[in-house]
């Protein structure tokens, strides 16, 4: 009734799984195994008494399973065992058998990452059914003088022939082998256990004739088996999903995790907590920019700069800047003979003051003292590199720094005017954002009223 029982229950369990969980390889399976075995040191008590080992002899069990496809399966298990267990408390005219059938339901772990190999643990609980064979019998000395009573059996003949049922676990290791998408190579040891047999009937005779009824008990009821077989799976297998670094797997999440890369200034790149760095970044290259509006680098010395010995002993970079001579009897004809004079301010990049400003105005004054000044046009221009709205305020900001400076130096603001083009008007035609030193400047355009020379 007990085995029954536990078939029934296990059986639903086995049909209930799929609804349990179903990963992408899971599926029902069939498993067969044969091989060796041997039952543990037993004994028995009652009636018929003393202790029995074990000889080895064949083992098989079958399987019906269902693998969740996440390393978990559950298994309906039946096993059986047949030995031969020798004499009973060594006693002469004595023998011992035992079959154990165990149905078992059992939990089994499959371990990952080796490949076509698949290593597991497990363990069951279930039902033993044990038929136990036990006789023991008086017999002659080795004189064959007299009768010896065997200390087996409690009267003069033991014969008992049972099958009782008891509650059994068992612990499982073994190793699978993936043969094909459907078939494993399946190797397996187990090691069971079980309540004791109790209450076995049979047999005692205490004289010729009298015979009457004998209870004995087979206690430490367990067994060892090394079997190896095949398992089944059903069903179609679940396709290889390719990772990104070629690898193979069943479901995606399995990928192994992808490096972050950290991208270098210099384009090179590591593996984030590898452990490498970044070369370090040179010091970016300064320019400056010379007198002639040309940029070299910075420690680079600019073009040599021309100079000019003016009338009066000093040396300038052009005739331009010379003083006005005054001499008597000689005339600035030359100065004043051109009736619009202009005068160029260049700028560094994005800057609305420069350096030159306060020469270029000096120059201008220099013409103020010896011709009549009509009136003074300040435009301020930048090259394209930048918006154009920004440019246009840049620009208005340069032709104001050059107009403040000529009232600060005494030129009437009436006859002053100013504005800034941006970068509508290079001197250097450019495409956008094109940094120009040419075109980074503000034009001062001088009217002359009067052209003549003063004596």
């Amino acid at each position: 009734m007990k085995l029954k029982l536990l078939g029934a229950v296990a059986t639903a369990a086995i049909i209930a799984t799929p609804s349990i969980a179903a990963a992408d390889d899971a599926g029902w399976y069939l498993r067969g195994n044969v091989g060796y075995g041997t039952h543990t040191d037993m004994d028995f008590t009652g009636d018929l008494v003393g202790d029995v080992e074990s000889e080895g002899n064949g083992a098989f069990s079958v399987g019906l399973g269902y693998d969740f496809g996440d390393n978990w399966r559950l298994e309906l298990d039946g096993a059986s065992l047949w030995t031969d267990l020798g004499k009973i408390g060594n006693e002469n005219s004595s023998f011992a058998k035992l079959r154990t059938n165990n149905l078992m339901l059992n939990a089994i772990y499959d371990l990952d990452d080796f490949g076509s190999w698949s290593p597991y643990i497990g363990a069951g609980a279930g039902i033993v059914r044990g038929e136990v064979t036990g006789v023991a019998h008086n017999f002659f000395n080795a004189d064959n003088t007299e009768v010896v009573q065997s200390r087996a059996c409690t009267g003069n003949a033991c014969s008992f022939k049972d099958t009782l049922d008891g509650i059994a676990w068992q612990l499982i290791a073994g190793l699978g082998y993936d043969i094909s998408d459907k078939l494993t190579w399946d190797t397996q040891y187990r090691y069971f256990n079980s309540s004791d047999l109790k209450s076995l009937e049979g047999l005692v005779q205490n004289g010729y004739s009298t015979v009457g009824n004998g209870y004995t008990n087979l206690e430490d009821v367990g067994g060892h088996m090394l079997m190896t077989g095949l398992r089944y799976k059903f069903g179609s297998p679940t396709p290889m999903v390719t990772c990104w670094d070629g690898s193979e797997v069943k479901m995606i999440g399995n990928c192994p995790a992808r490096p972050v890369m950290v991208t270098c200034w210099d384009g090179s790149s590591f593996e984030e907590g590898s452990g490498g760095t970044c070369p370090a970044q040179p010091e970016p290259v300064r320019y400056v920019t010379c007198w002639d509006g040309s940029s070299v680098e910075e420690g680079t010395a600019c073009p040599a700069q021309p100079q000019v010995t003016c009338w009066d002993g000093s040396i300038v970079s052009d005739s331009a800047f010379c003083p006005v001579e005054t001499r008597s009897g000689q005339t600035v004809a030359s100065l004043c003979g051109n009736q619009y004079r202009q005068e160029i301010i260049y700028y560094e990049f994005d800057r609305g003051q420069s350096a030159e400003t306060r020469n270029t105005i000096n120059r201008i004054l220099d013409i103020g003292e010896f011709c009549r000044v009509d009136n003074i046009r300040v435009v301020g221009h930048t090259d394209t590199s930048g918006s154009a709205a920004y440019n246009l305020q840049l620009s208005k900001r340069r032709a104001k720094d050059a107009r403040d400076e000529l009232v600060r130096q005494g030129i009437n603001s009436s006859v002053i005017t100013s504005e800034g083009k941006g970068e509508t008007e290079p001197f250097v035609p450019t495409g956008d954002g094109v940094k120009e030193q040419l075109n980074r400047r503000t034009e001062v355009l001088i009217t002359l009223s009067e052209v003549g020379g003063i004596n």
